[in-house]
Formats: structure tokens, C-alpha cells, sequence
């Protein structure tokens, strides 16, 4: 899957920049199902794209070739992610030590720490881990899907060009910022707050589907109507 330079248009290009040259089935293993509405009916994994739903836990990338691989392609009218951020730091949960807690405290010592996973990248691996990812995307899109990714200040600006390269900037609707949080969490002088994400929100093609959303007029509003 080769993106094709228009003229004209700006491309970004990091090291170790490829395209996807195949795409490889990757056998999920059915852990459970359950249909509702009729339990004689549940799905197997031979015909699992009749499910209602599916949840997958493993690479994403694997998932996503899986899934075309598996008759989903063009199919899927709307793809929201949560990237990671390459924010430069490991995340981790501490881990309760069975018959441990009371001793470690005790002799000052902190509760086990686990690394739920690392945001620590260079800029060539994680845009390429992006690409990657994101061109599978856009072969599971339909026609009227659409695609919101999920990012902040620290990568926006290269994912806005890895989309406009894949997604066509055509494409690009809109540029949604999501306020965090209030103004008083970060009360460092010299510079303004860092307050909000941003949904960069993208579609296949110009017959995307899109709901309008409103917010109910205030007492305030109607009365003075």
C-alpha cells in the first residue's frame, strides 16, 4: 500500500519511512462470545464479522490487518484512537505484594511499580508506527466513514501531514480542541497553560456522515426569545 505523492503537495519523510507491502492474517484465538438476542446463534472466529460487536486485546497492528484480511474492508463507517502521545515517560500502576504492604511501608520503602506501557519514542519510530497504522485505517473506512485521531500539542503538527498524505488534506474537516481541564493546574510563570487535546477529525471520501450537535437553550435564552 503506496501513498502517491501528488505535485505540489508537502510531504513529511522521517528515517526508515516504507510502505506496507503486505498484509498478513494474523489467527485471533475466540476467547468468549455471547449474543444476546440469541445465544444458540454466537459467533465462531470462522465467521466472527457477523458479530454485533468485537473486542480484541493484542497489537493493533495485527488486529488491523486481520480485519481486512477478514472481509472488513470498506466497511467500518467510523475509527476513533488514543494513540500514544510521546509524552517521554514510562506509565506505571503500583502492584500490592501479598503479605508485603504492611513491611515495605514499614521499612520505608515504596509499593512495587509496574510499566503499563512506555511513551518514550523517537520521532522516526513513532511516526512510522503511526503510518503504518493508519494507512490500514483507511483501507477498513467506508465511503462515509470517518476517522478521529487523538493527539496534543507534541505531535499534532507531524500527524496533521501523515494525514493529509494518506487521507488526502481534501479530506481534513475539522480540528477539534478538547479542554482538559481548568487554568489553575499548571501556574507556571512565563508561558500560558497547557489546557487541551486535539481530535483531528478526517473522512475517505466527501460523503462522509456527520450528526450536528446541539446544546439545549438556557432558561436565559428562551426567555429573552
Amino acid at each position: 500500500m503506496k501513498i502517491k505523492p501528488v505535485k505540489g503537495r508537502p510531504m513529511l519523510h522521517w528515517v526508515g519511512k516504507r510502505p506496507i507491502d503486505t498484509i498478513s492474517n494474523y489467527p485471533a484465538q475466540l476467547i468468549d462470545s455471547y449474543n444476546v438476542e440469541n445465544p444458540e446463534k454466537e459467533p465462531t472466529y470462522d465467521r466472527f464479522k457477523d458479530g454485533p460487536n468485537l473486542l480484541f486485546h493484542g497489537d493493533n497492528k495485527e488486529i488491523l490487518s486481520t480485519l481486512l484480511v477478514q472481509g472488513f474492508r470498506g466497511k467500518i463507517d467510523f475509527i476513533y484512537i488514543d494513540p500514544p502521545f510521546a509524552s517521554g515517560a514510562d506509565y506505571v500502576r503500583e502492584v500490592a505484594l501479598r503479605g508485603q504492604k504492611e513491611k515495605l511501608e514499614a521499612e520505608g520503602h515504596t509499593i512495587a511499580e509496574q510499566i503499563q506501557y512506555s511513551d518514550i519514542w523517537a520521532n522516526d519510530t513513532y511516526l512510522q508506527f503511526m503510518y503504518e497504522r493508519l494507512i490500514l485505517m483507511r483501507e477498513l473506512l467506508s465511503d462515509n466513514g470517518s476517522i478521529f485521531v487523538h493527539c496534543d500539542w507534541r505531535m499534532n503538527s507531524y500527524l496533521r501531514l501523515v494525514l493529509d498524505e494518506i487521507f488526502g488534506e481534501f479530506n481534513f474537516r475539522n480540528e477539534i480542541v478538547w479542554r482538559k481541564y481548568g487554568g489553575h493546574k499548571n501556574t507556571a510563570k512565563l508561558k500560558f497553560t497547557t489546557e487541551n487535546d486535539t481530535l483531528l477529525f478526517y473522512s475517505l471520501t466527501d460523503k462522509y456522515t456527520f450528526n450536528a450537535i446541539f446544546r439545549p437553550l438556557s432558561e436565559q435564552t428562551i426567555k429573552s426569545e
